[in-house]
C-alpha cells in the first residue's frame, strides 16, 4: 500500500485541483426538532479554489466514522493515532454536551 504524499512546496499545491478540500472547521451548532430534539455540528470546508460548502453531521456519525477508521488505522495498524473521542451521553443538557465536544 503506498503511502500518501505530503506537500513539499508551494509548487505541490499549486498542482492540486482548485475543488480540492484545504481546511475544515466548526462553524456552529445546530438544534434539530423532530421525533427528538438533537444538535448538528455544522462543518465549513473551504477548497483551494475558494469554494465555501457547509456540512452537517449529527456527533454518532463522527463517531461511526472513528470507530471505522479506529479498525484500518488504529494503533495495531502502525500507520497513525487517532485521537480519542468523548463518549456517547445519553442524558443531559444536549447543547452543552455539543459544545464540550468541539
Amino acid at each position: 500500500m503506498a503511502l500518501p504524499r505530503q506537500l513539499r512546496d508551494e509548487s505541490d499545491f499549486d498542482q492540486l485541483p482548485d475543488n480540492i478540500p484545504i481546511s475544515a472547521t466548526i462553524a456552529d451548532i445546530v438544534e434539530k426538532k423532530g421525533f427528538i430534539v438533537y444538535y448538528q455540528f455544522v462543518i465549513e470546508v473551504k477548497t483551494k479554489g475558494g469554494s465555501k460548502y457547509l456540512i452537517y453531521r449529527r456527533y454518532r456519525q463522527f463517531f461511526t466514522l472513528h470507530q471505522s477508521m479506529e479498525v484500518k488505522l488504529g494503533a495495531q495498524s502502525g500507520s497513525c493515532t487517532l485521537p480519542t473521542l468523548p463518549g456517547k451521553v445519553f442524558m443531559g443538557n444536549k447543547q452543552e454536551i455539543a459544545e464540550k465536544r468541539i
